[in-house]
């Protein structure tokens, strides 16, 4: 799992959190701190379309964070109920960075578009019965 989210494309999978990937997140600007106006930016930095489907992801550590962060109202911004933000599911992963200057510590967009597929080494199967009456050999290969 780690390598879906950090991975860097050589020989390994391109993580969702690469630098070549899409952006998808709003970088930290303190090592101790997220600000409610980050989290805002990070929520519109998303176009509409995603948004509706769209989850937070972030690490355990940076959740317990958010759980205390207010808005300028004096609001939780984060919803107890239904462990959302804005409405929008929140997802932990030990994988993913925590909140330090420069890193992406919390990642958010529509992830049913963010397929991981396992490819398999090519499969060759021979099939001496069905043409050994004409003194061949047939073959089938099967790659994904």
């Amino acid at each position: 799992m780690f390598f879906f989210l950090n991975g860097t494309g050589v020989k390994q999978p391109t993580g969702l959190l690469s630098d070549a990937g899409a952006e998808v997140g709003i970088t930290a600007l303190s090592a101790t701190v997220i600000t409610y106006d980050e989290m805002v930016k990070l929520y519109f930095s998303l176009k509409p379309e995603y948004r509706q489907s769209a989850v937070f992801l972030m690490h355990d550590d940076t959740a317990m964070t958010l759980r205390t962060l207010k808005d300028s109202a004096g609001n939780l911004i984060w919803n107890a109920q239904g462990d959302t933000i804005f409405g929008k599911p929140v997802i932990t992963s030990p994988y993913m960075p925590v909140a330090a200057a420069g890193s992406k510590p919390i990642a958010f967009g529509d992830l049913s578009y963010y397929w991981i597929i396992e490819r398999q080494p090519l499969t060759i199967k021979r099939l001496n019965e069905l043409y050994s009456i004409q003194g061949q050999i047939g073959f089938t290969a099967y790659e994904r």
